[in-house]
């Protein structure tokens, strides 16, 4: 027996059924708030079901706790079957939203039930921040449901000291104080004083061969470098120092192989950057020299001495050298970041910059007291303020776009008055189709700069955004068209079938997952020829749009999904008849899902579910086929091996079927069998039935 098979009987035999079931309506509740919207009719018998499922659990238990890997969840101690297709989405989902568990209390009532599953449904690739990630209030509290971030069990920061202002904790602290934690495995807070950083770095040094100790540390690592970038408090500062420190105390193989769990490369490239921004020059240096190896990537040598010489400068330097050098070395950095291939400077422009820098006078006055204006950005300001425009301030335009400030940009042209010749030419320039398109390809603009420029542009807007959300090989630039465009009203979602017919298959995959996001689809759009496509990335998402509420393709559609050779397209079917089966869709889903042996065993046992819900006599028969393996020698039903799909045919048919003559057979045969799962198949089914 191969130890996937072992691992799955073993799973079989110690998963408590009532555990699997709740696990499987969960995650048909939080698919089903992903294809629906809030308040949707179909979203409250999910959650009705799935409070039923958590009063029986609570019958003998005050707590429940779910663990959460990549591809699995632990439950009372148990993990559950990888290859599972529901409960692997689950934990996928919950995995990117950097989710580490979840808990039920007794007591849990519908609505939190329902905030739940809303908050689970949302696509973190596609809606911003994951859930693990959200900082104060935006993480989600209920009374009886705990989401935990990413980390060990026992990670719970020690309250604010009640000697600090206001009595509370900044949020780059908690983090700092998290990560301590994290390191040393500590059974209970770590105080502030205890947060060490040169004793946190020697504790990670001497986890090497530990994963999930390394994720966790990472996930730390990315919230505080994120979190920094934008803080300059005194509290901050701080932290910044303690952050800065602990990279310089870890070892370069330590930190090489703690950004190797940084994700994929563009999610190491936007650390880097981050940290870049947020911690002291020499960190950087480190940072960037472990980044670059994890990446294969070359650092020449002359460039390596030049950002150590800048480095120097940054810290040893007299005030306007410090400044210079601070920003020549972030902006060089962040040059080698966007194509790891800055070409190595020659040692006579090497020494030329350094020359220049140590004694020229910076091109704009830095105040002692900080200030959120950047210099391009304040030059700007001061065009605006004088009304004069030239080749200077052109190019400050473009380096604040560079920069990701165009909202920034866009906000100080609007607030000028309406005679100002630089606004009105700064609002031209970003508002052109070539300009809006171009600054969305290269992503120097975040969602509320986007929202900006569509409220100064109007419907010309529609068609650049179209143009990136064709052919962005970005999924973040993609993201944020999609959270614009389904605003901007019914002449978007006619514009994107006009690009459908005869476009690359990527281009028709982009548009329908846009034309599932409008409200309204115009008046007879056909999505059935997009669920016949070649490419089964375009027929997932041609399913959402054919059965959407109210479509006559419905029935149709999920008849299609349940004979598709991809196994993900007949999933989204099962799953959206969990609470309904078309009876045209019966012998579809008797004979090319549970039936056919080219279906998994998961994606059968789906379907079994699916059929509590038919009366059809071909369910029935179809049910008898699974459980029902000849007769014996006497010439009595014979029950097949055990295995998830009989079991849960068995739970069915007891349910549904229950006083049948030839089903009554059946289930007195597998009563009588040695094995208690059989036998607790059908009390199952037949308690459901009563």
């Amino acid at each position: 027996m191969s130890q996937t098979a072992t691992a799955a009987k073993s799973q079989m035999a110690t998963l408590a059924r009532e555990l699997s079931e709740f696990l499987i309506e969960m995650s048909i509740g939080v698919h089903r708030n992903a294809m629906y919207p809030p308040g949707h009719p179909s979203l409250q018998p999910v959650v009705e079901k799935l409070l039923q499922r958590l009063a029986e659990l609570f019958a003998d238990r005050r707590t429940l706790s779910i663990g959460v890997a990549s591809r699995q969840l632990v439950i009372e101690g148990v993990a559950t079957d990888p290859k599972h297709p529901v409960l692997s989405d689950l934990a996928k989902r919950l995995h990117e939203h950097q989710l580490g568990a979840v808990s039920f209390e007794s007591g849990v009532s519908i609505q939190e039930v329902s905030h739940l599953l809303e908050t689970l449904a949302q696509e973190s690739d596609r809606e911003g921040t994951p859930i693990g990630l959200r900082g104060g209030d935006d993480f989600p509290r209920w009374e009886h449901i705990r989401l935990y971030r990413v980390g060990y069990e026992q990670l719970e920061l020690q309250d604010a000291d009640p000697n600090d202002d206001a009595g509370l904790m900044d949020r780059a602290s908690e983090l700092w104080l998290g990560l301590a934690q994290a390191a040393m495995a500590t059974e209970g807070p770590v105080p502030l004083a205890d947060a060490d950083p040169s004793v946190i770095a020697q504790t990670i040094q001497a986890k090497k061969t530990d994963s999930a100790y390394d994720q966790v540390i990472v996930g730390y690592m990315l919230q505080l470098a994120d979190e920094l970038k934008g803080s300059g408090d005194s509290r901050s500062r701080k932290v910044r120092g303690q952050v800065s420190k602990l990279m310089n105390e870890l070892d370069e193989p330590t930190l090489e192989r703690l950004i190797s769990f940084g994700g994929n490369q563009d999610q190491r490239k936007k650390f880097v950057l981050d940290a870049n921004q947020s911690l002291a020059v020499d960190s950087v240096v480190k940072v960037l020299k472990a980044a670059a190896a994890t990446e294969e990537q070359s650092i020449s040598s002359s460039m390596t001495r030049m950002l150590t010489k800048l480095a120097s400068h940054a810290e040893d330097g007299g005030s306007a050298v410090r400044t210079q050098a601070d920003s020549a070395l972030r902006e060089n950095v962040e040059a080698l970041i966007d194509g790891w291939e800055l070409k190595d400077p020659n040692p006579e422009a090497y020494t030329t910059v350094l020359d220049a820098m140590a004694t020229s006078a910076p091109e704009f006055t830095v105040d002692e007291t900080p200030d959120d204006i950047t210099g391009a950005l304040r030059l700007v300001q001061m065009s605006l303020e004088v009304d004069a425009f030239g080749p200077t301030v052109q190019k400050a335009i473009r380096d604040v776009i560079e920069e990701g400030g165009t909202r920034e940009l866009m906000e100080l042209a609007q607030a000028a008055p309406d005679d100002n010749q630089v606004s009105r030419r700064i609002r031209g320039y970003l508002t052109t189709p070539s300009e809006f398109r171009r600054i969305m390809e290269e992503g120097h603009v975040d969602s509320d700069g986007i929202r900006a420029l569509v409220d100064e542009m109007g419907a010309t807007a529609v068609d650049p955004l179209l143009d990136v959300l064709a052919e962005s090989d970005s999924r973040a630039v993609r993201r944020r068209v999609f959270d614009v465009l389904p605003t901007l009203g019914p002449f978007v979602a006619r514009r994107a079938i006009e690009r459908l017919e005869g476009s690359p298959w990527f281009v028709q995959r982009n548009m329908l997952a846009l034309l599932h996001r409008v409200e309204h689809l115009p008046e007879g759009f056909d999505p059935q020829p997009y669920m016949d496509h070649d490419d089964a990335r375009v027929r997932r998402e041609a399913l959402p749009v054919a059965i959407r509420p109210g479509s006559k393709l419905r029935d149709r559609a999920l008849i299609m999904a349940l004979g598709d050779s991809d196994e993900r397209m007949v999933r989204m079917g099962l799953l959206e008849m969990q609470e309904s089966v078309p009876a045209s869709s019966v012998p579809t889903l008797v004979n090319r899902v549970i039936g056919s042996d080219q279906r998994s065993e998961e994606i059968r046992t789906l379907g079994v579910r699916c059929l509590e819900n038919s009366s059809e006599p071909l369910a029935r028969t179809g049910l008898l086929e699974v459980v029902a393996s000849g007769k014996t020698l006497f010439g009595k039903v014979r029950v097949a091996n055990k295995n998830n799909l009989v079991l849960e045919a068995l739970r069915v048919l007891a349910s549904k079927w229950a006083g049948d003559e030839a089903v009554e057979l059946v289930l007195d045969a597998a009563m009588k069998s040695k094995d208690p799962d059989l036998r607790g198949a059908v009390r199952v089914g037949r308690a459901a039935s009563s």
